[in-house]
């Protein structure tokens, strides 16, 4: 199965992607450092930056997953603007990228709790995003991740 993971240099990709040997995986990174990681991992890496829409969609057809797998955070800054920006941009362009690329199933990482204000509304944006897709879409909803490496 072809497999492709948004995220999959974060700690939820890390944590991921050895769990996936005998699929074929693809899985994004922004960072050219972090390909040789991926390989490790047991996922050929495609540096890709989901804001650039026409980039991911041109490396998700690439791809030609039949999951696509999103993981993305933005951790570094906390639960504050960076998280609600990948959750709301970041999202909406990878179901863009998997609908570009004929997949059939997208799986997201959500989240178990409420956040306050703009924060929480860009999570129901990205679960909205995966169950309105037409895709068979999967939330799933973690707890709080939070520690070294994040």
């Amino acid at each position: 199965m072809r497999i492709l993971v948004a995220g999959a240099t974060g700690v939820l990709g890390r944590a991921i992607l050895p769990h996936l040997s005998g699929h074929q995986v693809v899985g994004l990174t922004r960072s050219p450092a972090k390909l040789g990681r991926l390989r490790v991992l047991g996922a050929e890496g495609v540096i890709c930056d989901v804001y650039d829409r026409d980039s991911l969609k041109e490396a998700t057809c690439r791809a030609s997953p039949e999951i696509i797998v999103n993981v993305l955070t933005d951790l570094a800054g906390g639960v504050g603007p960076g998280n609600d920006q990948i959750r709301r941009e970041g999202g909406a362009n990878v179901v863009d990228a998997a609908r570009a690329a004929g997949g059939r199933r997208l799986v997201v990482e959500s989240l178990s709790f409420p956040l306050p204000g703009v924060a929480d509304e860009g999570v129901a944006a990205l679960e909205q995003g995966a169950l309105q897709s037409g895709f068979e879409g999967l939330v799933l909803r973690f707890a709080l991740f939070w520690g070294p490496g994040t």
